[in-house]
């Protein structure tokens, strides 16, 4: 008899714990980049994936960030655009910020709110040479 008390609140442990999981929205269960932050100093681009699945957009994302970005920037947190006031890894116009994570971050939310998404600024990058 003990023994099925135990099978009995291991199982409903187990319930519970699966209906929480899937009761916690996608872009809270992706790693955290606020836990990553000293990552986008040594690795931004690993940070910005960190970035891009909190998000909960699809690795395709994250590839069309690194094309848009790598031709913005070169990935350079010290990126100055000469003809223009844009600056750093996302080339973000006014922003001066010197922190990669900053810049990361500012970088994706700019391209949610005007794009909805990495691929869609790219593509419109493709046409246009600017984003």
């Amino acid at each position: 008899m003990k023994s099925l008390r135990i099978v009995a609140i291991v199982v409903i442990v187990v319930i519970l714990g699966l209906a929480i999981s899937l009761a916690t929205p996608a872009y809270a269960q992706a790693p955290t980049f606020e836990k990553n932050i000293s990552l986008a100093w040594t690795e931004p681009r690993a940070y910005a994936r960190i970035v891009v699945t909190s998000q909960g957009w699809a690795v395709k994302e994250y590839r069309c960030l690194a094309q848009l970005w790598g031709k913005e920037s070169a990935w350079n947190y010290t990126a100055d655009n000469p003809h223009s006031t844009a600056y750093g890894i996302a080339q973000m116009l006014g922003e001066k910020s010197k922190s990669p994570v900053t810049q990361i971050q500012h970088g994706i939310r700019y391209i949610k709110k005007r794009y909805g998404n990495p691929c869609a600024a790219w593509k419109f990058w493709q046409k246009r040479y600017w984003y």
